[in-house]
C-alpha cells in the first residue's frame, strides 16, 4: 500500500481472524476503509470464526453479513471439575487442604477477635518479656556480607519448625499487633535470617503474615523491609485479605500507596480463583465446589499447573487410541519446561521417547521447524505439539484428536500513565477458547479438556481487548506517518479505528517521538524516525541501538536492548528465602557496577558460556534464569543485526564491519552513554540534602525491589534506613532506568545504572539546544536563577560562578564555564555526527568523525574513573552460539581504557581540544556541594602503601587492578559449580597462607617478604604469571583468625631467608601488605569454598586456592566488618 495507496490493480482483500484485534490489522483496517470510500469496485471481506460481527458491520456502515455454517466433528468438552473427578488427579496440598478446613474456621474467629481489638483497648493476651537481638545483631544479619548464607538455606514449612519457634514468632507476631510492640519486629527479623522461618510465616492462630501485620499498624519501614526479604505482598488470611487490605481496613494510607505502586509493578494477573467458586458456589454442585476449592487452594492460579498436565497427558496415552495431542500454553517458558518434563524429568514418557514426537510451536520460532508438526507421525508414535496461541488460527494440524487447554495467554499491557508495559499472564477470551476447542474437530471426534472451570469460562470476557488499547503507541505512530495521507495528523488517523485508544495517550505518543528525535515539531519523520520504524524493537530501543553502532560498542547494546524488549530473563521463585538467593544472582552478576543493565548483559553472556558447555539448564536452574527467554533474546539479536546490515549500518567487511562496530564493546563508559541516548528522558536525579530521588513530576522516586540497587552494596543497615542508606553509597547523582510504575504519590523504578553527570550533559536533551542553553556565570547572575523547583541540581554558595547548561525544563546542570563550553563544543559535534551516519549509514568515516568518538571516550572514560565507576572485563565479547569463547570466572576489574589516545591531542586540528576537557573533568566537571565532596562514595580504598598508584589515570599494573578491599564480587561461578576442580585463566588468584607461628607474620609484615613450602612454590609462581594479581591471606595456625591479607610482588626466587627457623621453607619472594588487622573466623563462616569441597574458607591448608568469588567476598570483610583485632605487635 506504500507503493500503490489506492490498490488500483487490486479487485478482491480478504482480511482473515479479524477477531484477534493486533495493532496492525486495526491499523490495516482503517487505511482499507479511506480507500473504500474512493475505491467503489473494490471489494473487502472480513472473516473470522469468532468475530464480533455488530462491531465490524456497525464499522463498514451496515455491511451485509454473511453466515457460513462450519462442519466440524463434535468435540466432547471436559472442565476442570471433570477433569479431577474423572481422572481422581490428588496432590499433596489438596490432601493438606482437607485436615485444614478445621482449623481455617478457627484462625477465622481468632482473626475477627484480633481486628476488633481498639487501638487502646483491653489486651487479649498479657505482655511477656523476650530476648531481642541488640540493633548492632540485627544489622550485622541483614548485611550483604553475610547473604551467601541464603544460598545454602531451604525454607521450612510451619509444620517442620520447631515446637518453640512457632511460639515465638506467635508471641512477637501477637505482640506487634495486640500492643502496637515495634521492637518485636527485631526478634522476628532475627529468626527469619538465622532460624530460617519463612518470612510469609503465618500466626498459628490467625493465619496472618508479618506483612499483614505490619501493613495494618502501618510499620512502614517494616513493611519495606519485608517485602525486600522477599514477603508474597498476595499472600491471604484466613479471612480473605492482603496485606493491601490490612493496611486499608485499619487507614494506612501511606502504606496503602507504597503496596498499590508495588503491585502495579509486577506480573500479576487477576486469576485468583478461589474468590470466584466462593462467590459463586451456588453454580456449582457440593462435590464440584469441595474439589475446586480443595484444587485452588492447592496451586498458585497465577501459574499453569505442569503436574496435572503430564497426569493428563498419561492418562490420553493410556486410555484412547492414536491421535495426535495439542496442548496450549501461556509462553515459550512453559513451552521449554513441559518438553524437559517429557523428555527428560518424567520416566513414564523419557523411557519410552521412541514412542512420541514433541514438537513446539511459537512465534518466534523458524517458518522450517514450524512445517515439521504438519507431517503426520510414523505408525505406533504419538504426536504431542506444545503451542502458543499461535495454534489457534495461524497454524492447522488435522490429525489433532485431545486438546489441552491451560485457559492462559501472556499479554502486553500498557498503562499510559506510567508508561510502563508489562506482559502479564491473562485468562483467554470466549472467543479464544471456542478456537481452541475447534482445533480437536478438524478430520474426527476429539475431545478438549480444559484447565479452568465451568464457572471460570462464563466469567472470561467475550472478546480479547484489542492491542490498540493496550500496547504504547509511539511504534504505531511512526509507521502511520508511513501510511497515512500527508497532511493527515497522526492522532486524527488512530481516531478511525474500531475501538480507537484515547486521543491524549496518542498525542503523548507523538511527544514522545519528537522528544528523541523521531519526529521534527511539524510531526514529519526525521532520518532517525525513518530507520526507527525499519527497526523491530520499540523506538527509544532503536535509538539506544543505533547509538550503539555509531559508538563502536554493539554488542553489548544489541543485548541489552533485545532483553529490554521482550522480558526480564530472571525468573521470580515462589520461596522467599529463594527470592534472596535470586537477588543474590542478580548482585553477582551486576558485579557492583551500581547496574541492573550490566546483570542483563553478564547474564546472558554467562549463559552464552553454559550452552556452548553443553550444561545451560543446570545454570537456569542455579541462577533463576529463563532458558526460553534467553533462546528468544538470541533470535531477536540475529534479527535486529540481520536488519541493521540491510540498512547498511553494519558492513561484511572493511570499515564498519562486526568488528569495528564493537571497537569500544569493552567499555562500559561508552556502552553506558548508548544506553543514556536510548533512555532519555528516563532520568532520576539524587537530592543528597534529603537522600531521595526525584524526577521531573516526581518529589520521591523508589528502587523497584527487583534492582540490584534496592539493596545496600557495603553497607550495614537497619530496616528503619534502608531506602536512605542505598541512595546515600550511589557514586554518582543521577540515574537512567527503563520504567516507573507511579501509583498515587508513590513511584517505583525498576532496571537502573548510575550514570555521571557528563554523559547525561553529552547525551540527553534534543540534539538542537537554542542558543540560549548555555548561560554564563554572568547570566545567571543577571538572571537571579535560584528557583529550587526548576532546577534539578542544588544550590550552593558558588552558583554565581558556574555556567547553566539547560537541557530541557527540568534538566537543568551547573558546571565550570570553561568544562561547560568545551562539554557544549563536544555535544555538538557528537549531535553533528549522529546526524551524518544516518543521512548515510554507507558512507565511510573521515578522520574528523573518529576523532570525535576519540575524544567523547577519552572524556567518558576520565569522568567515569573521577566518579570512582569500576567494570569487569569481557562485556565485550560477542556471543556464538554453541562456541567455546571463555567468559571470566573471576573478578577482571581494570581501569576503563586508560591508555592514553590520540584523542588527547588529534582534535586539536578540528579546532577542538580533548585534553582541554579532560583535564576540566578529571575532578567532577559537573558542580556539587562541597557536603557531597567529602563524602566517602565507595571509592577504591588505598593503604599508605598504594598511594604511588593514585597519582596519574594512565595505566599501570596497579592501577589497572585497584585494591579489591572495596571491588565488589563479580564472579559468574558459584557454590556448587559443575567442575570445581577446574580453574580456568583468571586475571586475580586468591590463597591460604598457613603459619605455624605469629612471629613469621610480624617478620613478613616488617620486611614486606614471604617464604613458603616446596610444594606451594610451582602454584604460586605460575599464578603469579598467569594472571594480573595474586592475593595471599593469612592465617595463624589454631588462632581463630585470619591475620591479614598482601598481594604478591614478585616469583619466588632461589635466595633462601634464615628469619622463618624452618628448613622446609623454599624461596623467598617479595609481598606488599594491604592490610594487617586480624579478624575472627566467626565472621567467614558463611564463604563456602567450591575449590575445597565446599568447606568453609578457615578450613583450608596452606596454598589452598579459593573459587575467585569467595575469595573476593573474603577480604572485603576487612573492609565491611567493625574491627575488634588491632594490628599484630
Amino acid at each position: 500500500m506504500a507503493g500503490d495507496g489506492t490498490l488500483s490493480t487490486v479487485t478482491h482483500i480478504i482480511v482473515d481472524e479479524v477477531h484477534e484485534r493486533d495493532r496492525f490489522s486495526d491499523f490495516l483496517l482503517i487505511k482499507l476503509r479511506d480507500v473504500l470510500q474512493n475505491q467503489t469496485n473494490l471489494k473487502l471481506v472480513v472473516s473470522s470464526a469468532a468475530l464480533d460481527a455488530d462491531l465490524f458491520m456497525r464499522y463498514f456502515g451496515n455491511c451485509p453479513l454473511i453466515h457460513i455454517q462450519g462442519k466440524p466433528f463434535e468435540v466432547k468438552e471436559m472442565f476442570l471439575e471433570d477433569i479431577l473427578r474423572s481422572t481422581g488427579y490428588t496432590n499433596k496440598e489438596m490432601v493438606k487442604y482437607e485436615k485444614e478446613k478445621q482449623q481455617e474456621e478457627k484462625q477465622q474467629s481468632t482473626l475477627s477477635e484480633w481486628c476488633s481489638v481498639q487501638e487502646n483497648n483491653s489486651k487479649l493476651v498479657p505482655r511477656r518479656q523476650k530476648s531481642v537481638p541488640s540493633a548492632t545483631s540485627e544489622c550485622n544479619l541483614l548485611d550483604d556480607g553475610g547473604d551467601t548464607v541464603f544460598n545454602q538455606l531451604t525454607e521450612k514449612d510451619a509444620n517442620c519448625l520447631e515446637p518453640w519457634l512457632i511460639t515465638e514468632m506467635d508471641s512477637c507476631l501477637s505482640d506487634i499487633w495486640l500492643h502496637k510492640d515495634i521492637d518485636s519486629f527485631a526478634q522476628v527479623f532475627h529468626l527469619i535470617l538465622t532460624e530460617n522461618v519463612s518470612v510469609d510465616y503465618r500466626h498459628s492462630e490467625t493465619s496472618a503474615t508479618a506483612l499483614m501485620i505490619a501493613s495494618g499498624r502501618g510499620f512502614l519501614s517494616q513493611v519495606e523491609q519485608l517485602i525486600s526479604m522477599g514477603a508474597n505482598i498476595h499472600c491471604k488470611s484466613s479471612n480473605g485479605w492482603m496485606a493491601l487490605d490490612w493496611a486499608k481496613h485499619f487507614g494506612q494510607t501511606g502504606i496503602v500507596d507504597l503496596l498499590e505502586s508495588y503491585s502495579a509493578s509486577v506480573e500479576f494477573g487477576n486469576l485468583d480463583e478461589s474468590s470466584l467458586v466462593q462467590t459463586n458456589s451456588s453454580d456449582l454442585s457440593v462435590e464440584e465446589r469441595e474439589l475446586l476449592k480443595a484444587y485452588h487452594h492447592s496451586f498458585d492460579d497465577e501459574k499453569v499447573d505442569l503436574d496435572l498436565i503430564m497426569h493428563l497427558l498419561c492418562n490420553i496415552c493410556q486410555s484412547y487410541d492414536a491421535g495426535a495431542i495439542l496442548i496450549f500454553l501461556p509462553g515459550y517458558d512453559e513451552i521449554v519446561s513441559l518438553r524437559d518434563r517429557i523428555l527428560l524429568d518424567d520416566k513414564r514418557f523419557a523411557d519410552n521417547a521412541h514412542r512420541y514426537q514433541v514438537f513446539m510451536l511459537h512465534s518466534n520460532m523458524q517458518t522450517l521447524d514450524q512445517k515439521k508438526v504438519l507431517k503426520s507421525p510414523p505408525a505406533g508414535v504419538r504426536k504431542i505439539i506444545l503451542s502458543t496461541n499461535i495454534a489457534e488460527t495461524s497454524i492447522t494440524v488435522n490429525d489433532v484428536v485431545f486438546v489441552i487447554d491451560s485457559g492462559k495467554m501472556k499479554e502486553k499491557s500498557y498503562d499510559a500513565l506510567n508508561c510502563v508495559t508489562m506482559l502479564k499472564m491473562v485468562w483467554i477470551s470466549k472467543a479464544s477458547a471456542i478456537q481452541r476447542k475447534g482445533r480437536a474437530g478438524r478430520c474426527q471426534p476429539g475431545i478438549c479438556f480444559r484447565l479452568f472451570s465451568k464457572l471460570r469460562f462464563q466469567n472470561m470476557l467475550e472478546f480479547q481487548t484489542p492491542e490498540l488499547l493496550r500496547v504504547p503507541l509511539q511504534e504505531l505512530c511512526l509507521h502511520t506517518k508511513l501510511l497515512a495521507p500527508v497532511n493527515c495528523p497522526v492522532v486524527d488517523f488512530l481516531m478511525k479505528a474500531p475501538d480507537p485508544p484515547p486521543a491524549l495517550i496518542v498525542r503523548n505518543a507523538v511527544q514522545m517521538l519528537k522528544t528523541i528525535d523521531a519526529m521534527d515539531p511539524w510531526e514529519d519523520l526525521t532520518e532517525l524516525g525513518y530507520h526507527l520504524t525499519e527497526l523491530p524493537v520499540e523506538p527509544h530501543l532503536g535509538k539506544m541501538v543505533l547509538c550503539g553502532v555509531v559508538l563502536k560498542c554493539l554488542d553489548p547494546i544489541l543485548t541489552i536492548a533485545c532483553t529490554l524488549a521482550y522480558r526480564d530473563p530472571f525468573v521470580l521463585p515462589a520461596l522467599a528465602s529463594q527470592k534472596h538467593a535470586a537477588m543474590l544472582c542478580r548482585k553477582r552478576f551486576a558485579a557492583g557496577t551500581f547496574s541492573d543493565h550490566m546483570a542483563l548483559l553478564r547474564a546472558f553472556q554467562a549463559w552464552q558460556k553454559a550452552r556452548s558447555d553443553g550444561w545451560e539448564r543446570a545454570f537456569c536452574e542455579k541462577n533463576f534464569l529463563s532458558q526460553a527467554t534467553m533462546e528468544i533474546i538470541i533470535g531477536m539479536r540475529t534479527q535486529l543485526l540481520g536488519q541493521l546490515r540491510a540498512s547498511g549500518f553494519v558492513r561484511a567487511r572493511g570499515g564498519a564491519d562486526i568488528k569495528d562496530v564493537n571497537t569500544n564493546s569493552e567499555n562500559w563508559a561508552v556502552v553506558k552513554a548508548a544506553l543514556v541516548a536510548g533512555m532519555y528522558p528516563n532520568l532520576v536525579h539524587v537530592d543528597r540534602e534529603n537522600l531521595v530521588l526525584t524526577g521531573p513530576k516526581e518529589k520521591k522516586v523508589r528502587f523497584h525491589p527487583t534492582s540490584v540497587l534496592s539493596h545496600p552494596q557495603f553497607k550495614k543497615i537497619s530496616p528503619s534506613n534502608g531506602q536512605a542508606a542505598v541512595i546515600q553509597a550511589l557514586p554518582t547523582d543521577w540515574l537512567i532506568y527503563d520504567e516507573m510504575t507511579r501509583v498515587h504519590r508513590i513511584a517505583n523504578i525498576r532496571c537502573c545504572s548510575v550514570i555521571t553527570p557528563v554523559t547525561v550533559s553529552l547525551f540527553c536533551g534534543p540534539a538542537r539546544l537554542p542558543s540560549s542553553a548555555l548561560q554564563e556565570p554572568s547570566s545567571l547572575r543577571g538572571d537571579g536563577i535560584s528557583n529550587d523547583n526548576s532546577d534539578s541540581e542544588m544550590e550552593d554558595q558558588t552558583a554565581a560562578n558556574l555556567a547553566l547548561l539547560k537541557l530541557d525544563e527540568w534538566l537543568h546542570l551547573k558546571l565550570d564555564p570553561e568544562a561547560a563550553g568545551l562539554l557544549f563544543q563536544l555535544r555538538q559535534k557528537w549531535h553533528s555526527l549522529f546526524l551524518r551516519r544516518m543521512r548515510a549509514p554507507s558512507k565511510p568515516w573521515s578522520q574528523v568523525d573518529e576523532t570525535t568518538v576519540r575524544a567523547i571516550i577519552a572524556v567518558l572514560t576520565s569522568e567515569e574513573q573521577s566518579a570512582g565507576l569500576l567494570q569487569p572485563s569481557g562485556i565485550g565479547q560477542r556471543p556464538r552460539p554453541m562456541a567455546s569463547e571463555e567468559l571470566p570466572l573471576a573478578p577482571a576489574w581494570r581501569s576503563i581504557n586508560t591508555r592514553k589516545s590520540s584523542a588527547e591531542t588529534g582534535l586539536s586540528g578540528d579546532s577542538f581540544n580533548a585534553e582541554k576537557v579532560l583535564m576540566k573533568c578529571t575532578p567532577p566537571a559537573i558542580h556539587q556541594p562541597k557536603r557531597y565532596k567529602e563524602k566517602n562514595i565507595l571509592r577504591s580504598k588505598r593503604t599508605p602503601e598504594d598511594k604511588s598508584d593514585q597519582s596519574s589515570v594512565k595505566s599501570t599494573e596497579s592501577s589497572s587492578y585497584p585494591s579489591p578491599c572495596a571491588s565488589p564480587s563479580s564472579s559468574i561461578s558459584g557454590k556448587g559449580s559443575k567442575s570445581p576442580t577446574r580453574k580456568p585463566y583468571t586475571p586475580v588468584r586468591y590463597f591460604i597462607m598457613k603459619s605455624s607461628n605469629l612471629q613469621n607474620i610480624n617478620i613478613s609484615q616488617q620486611k614486606g617478604v614471604w617464604s613458603t613450602t616446596a610444594s606451594n612454590e610451582r602454584k604460586l609462581n605460575r599464578a603469579f604469571w598467569t594472571s594480573s594479581m595474586v592475593y595471599l591471606i593469612f592465617s595463624v595456625q589454631g588462632s581463630g583468625r585470619f591475620q591479614g591479607f598482601a598481594r604478591m610482588a614478585s616469583e619466588i626466587g632461589c635466595d633462601k631467608s634464615q628469619d622463618w627457623g624452618s628448613a622446609d621453607f623454599g624461596g623467598v619472594f617479595k609481598v606488599e601488605w594491604i592490610r594487617k588487622e586480624s579478624i575472627p573466623f566467626q565472621f567467614a563462616h558463611h564463604l563456602l569454598n567450591p575449590w575445597n569441597d565446599n568447606k568453609k574458607v578457615q578450613i583450608s591448608r596452606d596454598g589452598q586456592e579459593l573459587e575467585p568469588q569467595v575469595g573476593e567476598h573474603l577480604i572485603q570483610l576487612w573492609d565491611r566488618i567493625p574491627l575488634a583485632g588491632k594490628k599484630i605487635n
